[in-house]
C-alpha cells in the first residue's frame, strides 16, 4: 500500500458521495432500490476510509496505534461481505424470506473478524507492528465473492426483468469485483477490492439510471417505448412467444367519479398484479392509458393460463377493499417464428380476443376501431 493507493481510495469516496446525493435527488427509480443503493454505498464510502487509515499506518509505522490499527482491521474485515449481501436483496426482493440463511456467512465472518484480535486468524502483527495475513485471511473475501455470485445467479434467474443488454451489462459490472477478489487472495500486497466495488457501485447506479427511462411510473411496469423494442427484437429472432393483451375496464368511469388519482392508483394495482401473475413467466407492459401487454417468451398455453388464474386471485383479493372494482379483460394469441405471420399480425389477434372477452364481461358485444393502428410496416402506433 502506498499514496497512489490512497489517492484511487479518494477518487472513489468522492465518486460514491457524488452519487449518493443524485440518488437522493431522483423521485423515479424505486424507493426501495434507492434505499438499498445508499446503505451499500455508505458502508463502500466507510471501508474506503478505513483502508486510507490502514495505508497511513503502515506509512508512519507507528506502534503507539497498533491497537486502533487492529479496530481498524476487524471493522474492515466485518463490512466487507456487507456490500454484496446488500445488492443481492436490492436486486431479489424473494430472498427476504430466507433472510436468516443467507445472513449466516455475514455471521461466521463477523465471528472470525472479531477474534482475529487475539487469535490472529484472519490477520496479526508481528513484533515490529507489521501487517501479515493469517490462515483464514481469505474467507472475508471469499464471503463477498460468494454474495456477488448469488447475485449473478439471481439477475440470470430473473432475467424477464432485463433485456439482453442489460443482462450482459449487470454481468461484467458484478464480475469485476469477483474477480480483484480473486488477485487479492492470490497476490500478496494487491489493493482492488474496494476500489473495484466503488466503480461497481457507480456503473450500477448509472445503469439504474438508464433503466429508468425503459418503465411507467404509474403502473410501475415497462412502458411502450419497452415494448416496442421488445416487439421489434422478436421479430427478427427466432424466438417463439405468447402475446397477451389486456385492458383495464371503466377507467374513465373510475376517473369521474373518484378522481384521477383513484384512476392512477388503478393503473397502479393493476400493473403491479399483471408484473407478480407473470413473474417468471413473461415480462409486462402498459402500452397505453387503460392498455396492456404481456410477451411470454417460449411459454406454454400452461403457464399462461395458471398466470391469468393467479392473475383472477390477486384481482378478487385487491377488489375485497375498494369500492369500485378493478377489472381486466383479456386474450392471448401464440406468435411461431416458423409460421408466415408477423408477430405484429399475432397482437392483433390477441387484441381482438381481448374485446371479445371484454365484451362478455359487459354483456354485449363490441369494439373501439381507432384504439392502435398497426401499419404495413409492421410498426405499432398506439392512441390515446
Amino acid at each position: 500500500m502506498n499514496i497512489s493507493s490512497i489517492n484511487t481510495d479518494l477518487i472513489g469516496i468522492a465518486s460514491l458521495v457524488f452519487t449518493i446525493s443524485l440518488a437522493r435527488r431522483n423521485t423515479v427509480i424505486d424507493s426501495y432500490k434507492t434505499k438499498i443503493y445508499i446503505i451499500a454505498s455508505s458502508v463502500t464510502i466507510a471501508i474506503l476510509a478505513l483502508e486510507i487509515f490502514d495505508t497511513l499506518f503502515q506509512i508512519t509505522n507507528n506502534i503507539e496505534f497498533l491497537e486502533y490499527y487492529k479496530i481498524i482491521n476487524i471493522i474492515g474485515f466485518l463490512l466487507s461481505p456487507l456490500v454484496p449481501f446488500l445488492l443481492l436483496f436490492l436486486n431479489d426482493k424473494k430472498i427476504s424470506s430466507n433472510k436468516m440463511l443467507y445472513s449466516i456467512p455475514l455471521f461466521v465472518n463477523a465471528l472470525i473478524s472479531i477474534l482475529s484480535y487475539k487469535t490472529g486468524w484472519a490477520f496479526y502483527f508481528n513484533a515490529q507492528g507489521q501487517y501479515t495475513r493469517g490462515d483464514l485471511f481469505f474467507l472475508s473475501i471469499a464471503i463477498s465473492a460468494l454474495y456477488y455470485i448469488l447475485l449473478m445467479i439471481s439477475i440470470i434467474r430473473n432475467d424477464s426483468e432485463y433485456d439482453k443488454e442489460d443482462l450482459r451489462f449487470l454481468k461484467y459490472v458484478f464480475l469485476l469485483p469477483i474477480t480483484a477478489d480473486i488477485l487479492q487472495i492470490a497476490y500478496y500486497g494487491f489493493c482492488l477490492v474496494w476500489a473495484s466495488v466503488a466503480l461497481s457501485l457507480l456503473l450500477y447506479y448509472i445503469f439504474l439510471r438508464e433503466l429508468q427511462f425503459k418503465f411507467d411510473t404509474t403502473s410501475g411496469i415497462k412502458n411502450r417505448k419497452a415494448f416496442e423494442k421488445e416487439m421489434e427484437q422478436y421479430d427478427k429472432s427466432k424466438d417463439n412467444a405468447v402475446i397477451v393483451v389486456m385492458d383495464l375496464n371503466d377507467l374513465k368511469k373510475i376517473n369521474d367519479t373518484k378522481g384521477h388519482n383513484a384512476g392512477d392508483e388503478a393503473i397502479h394495482i393493476s400493473g403491479t398484479v399483471l408484473h407478480d401473475s407473470f413473474s417468471g413467466v413473461g415480462k409486462a407492459f402498459r402500452i397505453g392509458g387503460d392498455e396492456f401487454c404481456v410477451i411470454c417468451n417460449n411459454a406454454s398455453r400452461k403457464m399462461v393460463d395458471d398466470s391469468l388464474l393467479k392473475l383472477e386471485r390477486l384481482l378478487n383479493a385487491e377488489n375485497q377493499k375498494r369500492d369500485i372494482k378493478i377489472d381486466l379483460a383479456y386474450g392471448y394469441e401464440f406468435y411461431n417464428k416458423n409460421e408466415n405471420e408477423s408477430i405484429y399480425d399475432v397482437f392483433t389477434k390477441a387484441d381482438k380476443y381481448m374485446y371479445e372477452h371484454k365484451a362478455k364481461q359487459k354483456g354485449f358485444y363490441g369494439r373501439r376501431t381507432d384504439d392502435f393502428i398497426i401499419d404495413s410496416t409492421s410498426k405499432v402506433d398506439f392512441k390515446f
